[in-house]
């Protein structure tokens, strides 16, 4: 399901005709494109469960970091996927309660959307993301529970020259050919090959018209051949449930 920094070497050695290319600069061109594309696609490997948290009465305004519990605070975070809000303070349930738990996922806002609402207290019904933070509208008029699913930044892509030959790229394994597109993209102007930069981005994302039409004409690259786990899941299950409740 994943796998190593080292393990790409190879391969961008084979799309760079074996020029000779520092260690360190293809290391350094690994970690931006690991950057590059955690940042742009989705990856189960990355998607976090924040904890059970407590909206603070007649506050909107929130960081990241209070969504998120013990996830690394210097990581951004790059994709939230939901935010589900209990209509009562939740309650483990058991065999001794009949609690329902019930609630419903806030939908996302763009802030001038909302801006009237965050300006009065009510039951919160949207968010968005401001200035690096989020916005919950309705201002909350009472502590209620809610928790966030993510997508966390990438360890160590936000350092500079923080990749080893042993970093483990947290992403699914058929992405490493893509990662050894990227990489090599990224070197090949620095050893002379800049005709080939042409040959691996379209390779990547498809051929010119691919790119122009938006995929509706042309040969389509390695991304957009690649479907996501997300997406294989999707294609066999249904998207959404109805609760259906059964007579006393």
């Amino acid at each position: 399901m994943s796998f190593e920094a080292g393990d790409c070497l190879a391969g961008i050695g084979v799309l760079l005709m074996n020029r000779p290319v520092a260690q360190a600069i293809v290391l350094e061109a690994i970690r931006k494109t690991v950057l590059e594309y955690t940042v742009d696609y989705k990856h189960p490997l990355l998607e976090v469960n924040g904890p059970l948290v407590a909206l603070v009465a007649y506050q909107n305004i929130y960081d990241p970091s209070y969504f998120t519990g013990e996830i690394d605070h210097a990581l951004d975070v790059d994709k939230i996927n939901s935010f589900f809000l209990y209509s009562e303070p939740y309650v483990a349930p058991s065999v001794n309660n009949l609690v329902t738990n019930a609630g419903y996922d806030l939908k996302y806002r763009s802030i001038e959307s909302i801006e009237v609402l965050l300006n009065i207290p009510g039951t919160p019904m949207y968010w968005t993301r401001h200035n690096n933070q989020i916005y919950i509208a309705s201002m909350p008029d009472n502590t209620y529970n809610l928790y966030m699913r993510f997508q966390t930044q990438h360890p160590y892509s936000d350092t500079v020259n923080g990749f080893t030959l042993t970093t483990v790229i947290q992403m699914a394994d058929e992405w490493q050919e893509m990662i050894e597109y990227g990489a090599a993209m990224r070197c090949a102007q620095g050893i002379n090959l800049s005709g080939k930069v042409t040959e691996l981005r379209e390779r990547l994302y498809g051929d010119t018209k691919f790119q122009t039409t938006s995929g509706i004409e042309g040969a389509p690259g390695l991304i957009f051949q690649r479907t996501s786990q997300r997406n294989r899941d999707q294609a066999t299950t249904t998207r959404r449930m109805r609760l259906r409740m059964g007579s006393v």
